[in-house]
């Protein structure tokens, strides 16, 4: 007795040899080559020279150069709750434009609000605005901003500090 299924029809019909069929020449498709990369005429990676970034190929003497007036601001005593806001003053003193790719807080309470999104020509002048909240921060303060350009080194380190002074409860 024969069972028949809706699963599989093509069983009772002799159609089995159609899928398997299929697979052998997909199996055989992934063997097809012409053997050319063993032929040692063709390009291969040892010909590309692809350097791991390309800041270790940069000539140094011609990188950018930023100069900030001061790369430490002190806001001195302030009361909790103030919002200060610092600017930092730099000059491009290198061959080429300088490219600011980012500028990052230490954390949330202090805000880069302000800095150049386009190419700063060499010996141009630029700023980076800093937000600092002191709501809820009382003590004294030390946060650390990182600019990050096509400078060398690539990043550069400035710090804002003070003394956040909690209202008197009295």
């Amino acid at each position: 007795m024969m069972i028949r299924t809706k699963a599989y029809p093509f069983r009772s019909r002799g159609l089995w040899a159609v899928p398997a069929a299929l697979l052998l020449l997909a199996a055989a498709g992934c063997r097809l080559t012409d053997h050319s990369e063993n032929d040692g005429q063709g390009v291969t990676t040892n010909d590309m020279q692809i350097p791991a970034s390309g800041y270790q190929d940069a000539d140094p003497s011609r990188l950018p150069t930023i100069t900030f007036d001061s790369t430490a601001l002190d806001m001195g005593r302030i009361a909790e709750g103030v919002q200060v806001e610092k600017t930092y003053t730099f000059t491009n003193h290198g061959k080429i434009d300088l490219v600011i790719t980012d500028v990052r807080a230490s954390c949330g309470c202090t805000v880069a609000k302000n800095w150049p999104r386009m190419p700063v020509a060499p010996g141009a002048h630029g700023a980076i605005t800093v937000n600092f909240n002191s709501e809820g921060r009382p003590g004294k303060q030390h946060k650390t901003i990182t600019v990050v350009a096509n400078t060398t080194p690539p990043t550069t380190v400035l710090t804002l500090s003070g003394e956040v002074v909690a209202p008197d409860p009295h």
